[in-house]
This record gives C-alpha cells, structure tokens and sequence, in this order.
C-alpha cells in the first residue's frame, strides 16, 4: 500500500485555490509523496490556461459588470467557470512510483479512479478513448465544449474537465467534476459568439435525478484511489513556509488580474 497525503479544503476563492495547487505541486517536485486534493470555488470564479490572454478570449465589461474573479491557472486549456463542481487535485513525484509512464498514462489513471467513483455513486461515467471533437464555427470555446482523450463522460456528454502540468520531477492535475448547473454561463463571459454547452455536458444531478453533495463524491473519489492506486491516506498539513507560499502566490494571481480589469497590460 502507497503512503498519500489527502486534505480536503473549504469553498475558497480562485486565487487562493491556484495558489495551493501550486504549491502542491512544488511539495510533490522536492519529494513529498502524492497528495489529492478535493475543494471548491466560493465565489465561484473562471479559471484560464497557462497561457491564454483573457483580454482576446475573455468579455471583460461582463466580468466587470458582475464582479466574477478570474483567475490563471499553472496548466493549459481554455477558461472554465467553475460553479456547481467538486474540483480535484492531484499532485504527485514522476520517479520511483505509479506515474512513471508518462503524462499520458497518469492521465488515464487519475481518470479510470474518477470514473470508478462517479459509477459507485450511479453515474454511467465512462473514460473517452478518441481525440478531441473539432469545432468549425471558429467561434470561442470554453474549457468543457469538447471531450478530449481520458477525459470523463456520461451518456456521450462531458460531466468532467481536466488538465495537467508537468514539471521536471512531478506533475500536477485537477479538474472539475460537475455535481449541478452553473459551469454553462460561461458563455456570458466569452468574447463573440461563443458555442453553447448545452447538449455537450451533463452532471451528477442530471445523471441521478437527485442531488449528490460534494461530501459524497469526495468520499467515493476517496474510495476509488484507494482501490486504484492501493493508498493509505494520511491528512495533509502545511508547513509554515507553504502557507507563507500559498499566500504570496494568491496575492500575485489578485494583483495581475486588478492590473487586466482596470485595462493595464500584465504578462503572463
């Protein structure tokens, strides 16, 4: 059985959510064995990839105009409202354990446990096999318009998003899982014509026909790494100086995004 750390945090918001993912995954890079993390966005918030420009993809008078906080995520992919989820974390060393295959098996690992969980609880989830469904009308897409490779999936409609990072020593993925609405009016915030969501995701609520909390999926999540993987969990606290991080970073992600609101120029 494999020693992982697991913690599962209060609805925070966006920046300081990013900001402990991060230093997740710095734990992870000087030796820390792996740790999952469950949480949600209170308020909710949009996250956007690495290296997306929230100015050319993003509406910015509309998230002015209702005061959603945005927020850059360490990986890639397109920006995600982040309402009605339970959002995974998990963060774990590339040698000398289960993730040594590669970005590409790590993914589908982490997947097959998802799905597993969601299954437990009744949800039909599935892991897609294919690449991802183009879109012709080149109008913006949000992060859930398209099911990718090991992404998750119920009756043909995503009920999941992740994406990963991967470091010089460890890796870092998370992702939503959707429990109810709220993750479509990201179509608000898109710049033009934005491709609906309707029809191209699902949730726990549709699929159940019930509401299912984020208590409940947590703990069959929980149940479904420790299948997967063989874990032992143990509680995850952080040291003084991760918190001292996780602060600083929260306080950057703020400070560049004031910058964008206020129609300043920040890099990425």
């Amino acid at each position: 059985m494999d020693r992982w750390f697991l913690l599962v945090s209060p609805g925070s918001p966006g920046a300081d959510n990013m900001a402990l993912d991060e230093t997740l995954l710095d734990r992870a890079e000087r030796g820390a064995a792996p740790a999952l993390r469950l949480y949600s966005f209170d308020p909710p918030a949009i996250t956007i990839g690495a290296h997306q420009d929230p100015a050319r993809s993003l509406d910015l008078d509309a998230v002015r105009a209702d005061g959603v906080d945005v927020v850059r995520r360490i990986t890639g992919g397109r920006a995600l409202l982040h309402a009605g989820e339970l959002t995974y974390c998990v963060a774990a060393g590339l040698r000398g354990g289960r993730f040594e295959g590669g970005p590409a098996a790590s993914y589908r690992r982490i997947s097959e446990a998802l799905a597993l969980a969601l299954r437990s609880i009744g949800v039909d989830a599935s892991v897609s096999r294919g690449g991802e469904e183009r879109e012709r009308s080149g109008a913006p897409r949000p992060c859930l318009s398209s099911v990718t490779r090991w992404e998750l999936s119920a009756g043909g409609r995503k009920i999941a998003g992740s994406a990963q990072r991967t470091a010089a020593a460890a890796f870092l993925q998370h992702g939503s899982i959707l429990l109810r609405p709220g993750s479509e009016r990201i179509a608000r915030y898109m710049k033009g014509a934005c491709a609906p969501l309707e029809g191209r995701v699902t949730n726990v609520r549709e699929e159940l026909g019930r509401d299912a909390g984020a208590e409940e999926l947590g703990e069959a999540i929980a149940g479904a790494f420790r299948t997967v993987f063989g874990v032992v969990w143990e509680p995850l606290v952080l040291d003084a100086s991760e918190r001292e991080r996780v602060e600083r970073l929260a306080r950057a992600k703020r400070a560049e995004f004031r910058a964008y609101l206020g129609g300043e120029v920040v890099s990425p």
